[in-house]
């Protein structure tokens, strides 16, 4: 792992345990193993370095990719949504970390919100595409109907590990159970 690599793995780590103020460049450059030179070389400031690692751990890896063209709704869409699930899970604490930085550094929003964005047109893009094909209704919105489903899966996930009484069923089965919904909602054909 490179030095670049470490400084934003860590920074991420200092940030979810200690937010903005606390993950300083002197602790973010010690927990590296760098001084706080190099750190400024390699990112300029701290708000930036901050962004990076921001940037790194919220963004939603390519593997939630949906096919061009829909095949099987249900199993395609449930892949995606675990995907994200998981990924959310596994970010929980920088997600957190983010939204309680929202309100004193606005510019975060941006680039925390920008992989979920990006799996919301691609979600919405696919439906688009289910439904050219009669694979769902044409009634339904389908821009309302990913932000329904983004919105459970995320909630789900991100307060599984801090409010476990919250979460009456196991998180695939939670994810079954929303994918199931929207498909209902949509009137998809394979839902009736």
């Amino acid at each position: 792992m490179g030095t670049k690599h470490a400084l934003l793995e860590v920074t991420a780590k200092l940030f979810s345990e200690h937010g903005w103020r606390g993950a300083t460049t002197r602790r973010i450059a010690e927990a590296a193993g760098v001084n706080e030179v190099t750190l400024f070389r390699h990112f300029g400031s701290k708000e930036v370095l901050l962004r990076a690692a921001i940037e790194h751990s919220t963004a939603i890896a390519p593997a939630t990719a949906l096919p061009t063209e829909p095949g099987r709704l249900r199993e395609e869409i449930s892949i995606w949504a675990r995907v994200i699930h998981a990924h959310v899970v596994q970010q929980g604490p920088m997600i957190r970390g983010c939204l309680a930085e929202f309100e004193e550094h606005p510019e975060l929003a941006p680039v925390s919100c920008d992989g979920p964005m990006r799996a919301m047109q691609e979600m919405v893009r696919y439906l688009t595409r289910a439904r050219e094909l009669g694979m769902i209704g044409t009634s339904a919105s389908l821009e309302g109907a990913t932000v329904m489903l983004m919105n459970a899966v995320f909630l789900d996930a991100i307060t599984r590990d801090v409010v476990p009484t919250c979460n009456a069923m196991s998180a695939e089965n939670a994810v079954e159970v929303f994918v199931d919904l929207i498909l209902r909602a949509l009137s998809a054909q394979e839902a009736v």
